[in-house]
């Protein structure tokens, strides 16, 4: 989807790589099971384009079917708790980044991730604004707002570990993240030790 695209497009909506990545971390984490528990907690559609298909077709799905997964793993096979959702969520990134740009990742410094991070964010989903700055060597601050991802917790939570553990891949220590919504904004800032 071109830029001009994008901007028609009236429902939020994300790579279906992510859905990809999803079932990975489903079946690593929790096995066959886990991934047949979320099945049945999603909505019918979601369930349709993301778990029964044996392909997931189109290039493009709504960014809805990422909270239903969000709501699923947590309320599911996680049962409420965070560490799991997490673990969950590490392994999609796991699973979307592929084992070549983990490796590359690893090899990056946190200024390259956050430099990187909003084309990466534009390459992956239709809507909403991505902005990052390193506010001190130590201290990385991510802010997203106009996406839905911000108006529930489990999407704050999904958004914060996202970007806790995409810069603890790289050649840093005791990396820890905190959210804090403001208005229509989610603020994540990302602590770390060189």
């Amino acid at each position: 989807m071109t830029s001009p695209d994008r901007q028609r497009v009236a429902e939020p909506c994300c790579r279906r790589t992510i859905f990809v990545a999803f079932r990975r971390a489903a079946i690593q984490v929790w096995g066959e099971a886990g991934l047949q528990e979320i099945g049945k907690l999603l909505p019918e559609d979601a369930r349709g384009a993301t778990i029964d298909d044996v392909v997931i077709v189109g290039e493009w799905l709504p960014e809805r079917y990422v909270m239903s997964w969000y709501e699923a793993a947590m309320g599911g096979p996680a049962k409420g708790d965070r560490a799991a959702f997490c673990t969950f969520i590490d392994r999609m990134m796991d699973a979307g980044f592929g084992t070549v740009r983990k490796l590359l990742l690893q090899l990056a410094s946190p200024e390259v991730v956050v430099g990187q991070a909003p084309d990466l964010w534009r390459h992956d989903h239709t809507h909403g604004h991505l902005t990052t700055k390193m506010l001190d060597p130590q201290t990385v601050l991510f802010v997203l707002k106009d996406h839905v991802y911000t108006t529930s917790l489990v999407g704050r939570l999904a958004v914060t570990e996202i970007y806790r553990y995409a810069l603890q891949l790289t050649r840093v220590k005791n990396v820890t993240a905190r959210h804090v919504l403001s208005g229509d904004e989610l603020h994540v800032t990302v602590k770390l030790t060189r």
